[in-house]
């Protein structure tokens, strides 16, 4: 760990260094820019501060996939990157959130800036595929042994370690959740000082994600037999009683049975507590925001052994000749892919009417960011275009779209409610799980709850499926399966997403009086 003044040669020198580190890490060239750029402009303003004579370190680090580029400067506490405004420091912690931001602390007598750049990985898609291969080919060759050598395999080998870490995500997804809800209700003290704003977009994100998961839970269940019981009071007696439950009897519950309601419950009351205390529990707050880090970092680490459960559950399944669930998947598919056309096309037929513009210039103008978000299955990626477009073609003021895209990105999924929803009901129904009132209610509401909790983190998805199949009672045998699909349809998924809350953002600009309807309705302007 080098020592430099603030001197213009020694700051030079330092972003040489770390752009040769960025290279040597295989960091995505547009990701390494920003980095550097962001690296200079917070040592300029140190050096604004406290002069050329003071002095800075910088460490680096690559551990597993994580890459860290830290900056260290002793003296008084003083953020370079705050641009002073309690807007910019709700829409910087969103940015961090998803890694497009830097963060700040000062400990020890001495500022602290982390950036995280991400590295260029393999593809997930790739990788899925190269997975299943591995198992068909491994999964015909015990086939292919003796019943006792192949039984014995399954029963040591492979239901173990599928058990073992089935078990591990079910751990560590208990605890993610609860810091994740915890720490979403601790920032909206931060919210709440951008008023109006604020307020409504978090409004239009919790009641579109409602409506969404209505919607697509009343569609799906179209497609299967759903088993109405003995009548009305039997069914209203069982969402009754699907209701009650999400209280629990103590507050220790849910983290023992992993009652996915219960846990969100708990999170919320005890997210309420502490904003109402505020200053008086400053310190948990912090609390909060460091065992979530070290959550995800756990779940990040969990997300790059993927293949080797989806080898180990494909393996399993094709040496058993347990092809039931493999062969009904197309279902899934199916119906995901259907979910999704009707959710798009429906809200962009929606906008178009409410705001009297073509819905085909509409779609023209979502194009550039969706294309991204289709070719990348990254809405990080698309973020800039996202909140370039929002401004420059849709009239979107620029304060609103920078922390609304945010806020968005973060929390708005209707196409993760749409996968899960055909995720469900495809695999209860192949299981044997009947389709009842009280089920697809449970479904309503537990997509509802997971797609605004569960953070955009590596292994959000396979905690996500973890809690809503335990919930449901699905089996985790069908992981695999769920979690290669998922890949390959995360792209469009993510486009659908990105593109969708662009489009939502106009009618939260126009009921804030902050759209430029000429912008919006200019063809010229595509």
């Amino acid at each position: 760990m080098e020592q430099y003044s603030f001197s213009n040669n020694d700051i030079a020198l330092a972003c040489e260094e770390v752009e040769k580190f960025l290279a040597s890490a295989d960091v995505e060239r547009r990701e390494a820019l920003r980095t550097q750029l962001t690296f200079e402009e917070a040592l300029l303003n140190y050096q604004e501060k406290l002069g050329e004579d003071a002095n800075f370190k910088v460490k680096f680090s690559k551990r597993l996939s994580s890459i860290k580029v830290e900056l260290i400067v002793a003296g008084e506490s003083f953020d370079a990157l705050d641009k002073e405004g309690d807007e910019d420091d709700v829409i910087r912690g969103l940015l961090a959130g998803m890694g497009l931001a830097p963060t700040w602390s000062y400990k020890g007598g001495k500022n602290h800036v982390i950036f995280t750049p991400k590295k260029k990985p393999l593809s997930g898609t790739v990788k899925m595929v190269v997975a299943i291969a591995l198992a068909i080919v491994a999964g015909a060759l015990l086939s292919l042994l003796p019943n006792e050598i192949r039984m014995g395999a399954n029963d040591y080998v492979l239901t173990p370690v599928t058990d073992a870490f089935m078990g591990l995500i079910s751990a560590v997804s208990v605890p993610l959740i609860f810091f994740s809800v915890l720490g979403s209700i601790c920032s909206m003290g931060n919210m709440q000082t951008l008023g109006k704003i604020g307020s409504k977009t978090i409004k239009t994100i919790l009641l579109h994600a409602a409506l969404i998961s209505v919607f697509m839970v009343a569609l799906g269940s179209m497609f299967y037999t759903v088993q109405w019981g003995s009548g009305g009071v039997s069914n209203f007696s069982q969402i009754l009683d699907l209701i009650y439950d999400i209280v629990p009897s103590s507050l220790f519950e849910p983290f023992v049975t992993g009652n996915t309601l219960q846990l969100i419950f708990i999170s919320v009351m005890i997210g309420l507590a502490m904003l109402t205390l505020s200053s008086r529990v400053s310190g948990v707050f912090s609390l909060v925001e460091q065992f979530s880090s070290i959550v995800q970092t756990i779940m990040t680490s969990l997300s790059s052994m993927l293949p080797f459960l989806i080898f180990v559950l494909f393996a399993g399944m094709i040496s058993n000749g347990n092809l039931s669930a493999l062969l009904g998947s197309w279902r899934t598919i199916a119906l995901i892919a259907l979910l999704l056309a009707a959710f798009y096309l429906a809200n962009l037929l929606r906008i178009a009417a409410m705001k009297k513009v073509s819905p085909i210039l509409l779609f023209k103008k979502t194009l550039p960011a969706l294309t991204i978000a289709l070719t990348t299955a990254s809405s990080a990626a698309a973020f800039g275009t996202n909140v370039r477009d929002a401004t420059k073609k849709f009239g979107i003021e620029k304060k609103l779209s920078e922390f609304g895209i945010s806020l968005g990105q973060v929390l708005f999924s209707p196409a993760d409610i749409a996968i899960f929803t055909s995720m469900e009901l495809t695999f209860a129904h192949l299981y044997g799980i009947p389709i009842t009132p009280a089920f697809l209610v449970m479904a309503i509401i537990t997509n509802f709850l997971i797609s605004i909790s569960v953070p955009p983190v590596p292994g959000g998805a396979m905690m996500a499926y973890t809690l809503a199949f335990t919930q449901l009672g699905i089996p985790v045998e069908v992981m695999g399966i769920v979690l290669a699909i998922d890949a390959l349809i995360d792209f469009p998924a993510t486009a659908c997403n990105v593109s969708s809350w662009q489009l939502n953002m106009i009618g939260v600009a126009d009921s804030l009086g902050m759209l430029d309807q000429e912008k919006l309705r200019n063809e010229a302007n595509q």
